[in-house]
């Protein structure tokens, strides 16, 4: 503050005092104003950072609620096959239905192929023929030259496979029976893969009979479904009725679709989790209480202490920040009675959570958690999946009124399904937090929500305090000038009479 005063300062050189210490310690007295506002402008920042991390707790129940919302979510299957060596399921999310079914693989789908005969020359050494051949397979032809004293074995297979995009054929050379491979790229009876060898230049050099044909077809998978006709497919990868199964060898197999309850399990258990996490930190930070002693610090305050005491400080001084927050007890309430309203329209019998095993913590100091009998909850699942889809999922049968009327309203959530509801509460609530922390991630906004206006006002008043400070400092070092003004004047008068004195 002393810093922005523009007149000369006479610092104790008459009177002998520390002017700049006086005038500091006067000032701590006129600043307890501007360091109350400090301290509330804080102290607001802190409490939009905790419903910051309240909208995260928020936001996770959410999704976990928004997990069993849906009728997908609750028709999950799962297939099993009995001889996975002959067929082995790949996905079942195309399978809408219940059901067991036989599968009789009788062949493969399979490529075409040629196999060479077996050669003792070394894949590096140069042949000793040359010419041209096609190699033609599915996706049309290519040709390929073979140079006598130069080309090799290995080189023949490279340029093949170089033009297998065109041709759908590749070729590989195995060491071990010395014999060369060419297949299809594709199964099925439409591949196919031939050798134009007008000079039989491919035949000699792979050690092929003269009499055998260089032109091969693949075959089609062929099976039957439940004693059906038999079905044909070009690939060993077939769908039946929404399921994916991969063919692996010859043979019968039973494949099982049920409904995979334990996905279903997975996401209530998650649902419940998710809530009692919630439940205790909103209750945990509604019932604890501020420390008085502990306030935010000041700048000065900080520069006295080390990083560690003032980490430890502050968090002492950020709990109880939201101790009795409105926000999060009606947060907490509404989701109470969204649990605990039975479910209109969905059976009598199951219309609501405690009827899947699903019920409150009798103890009272476990502040309304909520816990499962999961073998209640596993026998729904099992003998009522659609009774139990029905209490999380069901759509209000009342048309809603334009505009919307409380008792419209309420009708219609007595019709809707737990997370239907949950989920409406929580589209409310998290609004209501938006509008009082603001949207943005800066904590320091000074936007339209609650707490940005709030901060707002703080600073308008910390901007009139500072100017009113520095006048105040002003006047401290106005009137102490003038002080020490008229006491060198006293002193100078004193040694003139000291001087006269001195001459009688």
């Amino acid at each position: 503050m002393s810093g922005s005063v523009g007149h000369i300062r006479f610092t104790g050189m008459a009177s002998n005092m520390d002017i700049d210490k006086l005038v500091s310690d006067l000032m701590k007295g006129e600043r307890l104003q501007l360091n109350k506002l400090n301290r509330n402008k804080q102290s607001a920042i802190w409490k939009r950072e905790a419903y910051q991390s309240v909208n995260s707790n928020l936001l996770a129940f959410r999704n976990s609620v928004n997990s069993l919302r849906f009728e997908g979510d609750f028709a999950s299957k799962k297939s099993t096959s009995s001889a996975p060596n002959v067929a082995d399921v790949v996905s079942t999310s195309g399978s809408t239905t219940n059901s067991t079914y036989a599968l009789n693989v009788k062949t493969l789908a399979r490529s075409a192929s040629i196999i060479g005969g077996q050669v003792s020359t070394a894949v590096d050494t140069p042949v000793t023929e040359g010419g041209t051949i096609t190699v033609e397979g599915t996706k049309g032809s290519s040709q390929i030259t073979i140079q006598q004293g130069t080309s090799t074995i290995d080189s023949i297979v490279k340029n093949i496979n170089m033009e297998s995009g065109k041709t759908g054929v590749a070729a590989n050379f195995d060491k071990s029976s010395g014999r060369i491979f060419l297949s299809s790229t594709d199964t099925g009876l439409a591949s196919k893969v031939k050798i134009t060898d007008a000079g039989d230049t491919f035949k000699n050099i792979f050690n092929i009979p003269a009499a055998s044909t260089l032109e091969a077809k693949g075959a089609n998978s062929v099976y039957t479904v439940n004693g059906s006709e038999d079905i044909s497919s070009s690939t060993n990868n077939v769908d039946m009725n929404g399921i994916k199964i991969n063919l692996r060898s010859v043979g019968t197999t039973s494949i099982g679709t049920i409904t995979d309850t334990n996905n279903v399990m997975d996401k209530i258990k998650d649902f419940v989790k998710k809530y009692n996490e919630l439940v205790d930190t909103f209750s945990t930070s509604y019932k604890q209480k501020r420390n008085k002693e502990y306030k935010p610090l000041l700048d000065e305050e900080k520069s006295s202490m080390n990083e560690k005491q003032t980490e430890m400080w502050e968090k002492k001084a950020k709990e109880g920040i939201l101790y009795n927050d409105p926000i999060l007890s009606s947060t907490l309430n509404s989701f109470r009675n969204a649990l605990k309203l039975p479910v209109n329209g969905a059976s009598d019998t199951m219309n609501m959570l405690s009827d899947i095993g699903i019920t409150v913590e009798s103890d009272y100091k476990q502040n309304g958690k909520l816990k499962i009998n999961e073998k209640k909850l596993q026998e729904a699942l099992d003998n009522r999946p659609d009774d139990v889809k029905a209490l999380f999922i069901k759509t209000p049968t009342t048309a809603a009124d334009i505009p919307a009327t409380p008792g419209n309203v309420k009708k219609r959530r007595e019709e809707s399904g737990i997370s239907e509801r949950l989920y409406a509460e929580l589209d409310i609530q998290m609004k209501r937090l938006t509008r009082t922390m603001g949207s943005g991630t800066s904590l320091e906004a000074l936007d339209d929500s609650v707490i940005g206006r709030e901060l707002n006002t703080i600073k308008k008043a910390q901007d009139k305090w500072k100017v009113r400070l520095q006048d105040i400092e002003a006047r401290y070092y106005k009137r102490f000038n003038a002080m020490e003004k008229a006491m060198q004047k006293l002193n100078s008068q004193g040694s003139w009479l000291n001087q006269q004195l001195g001459k009688m």
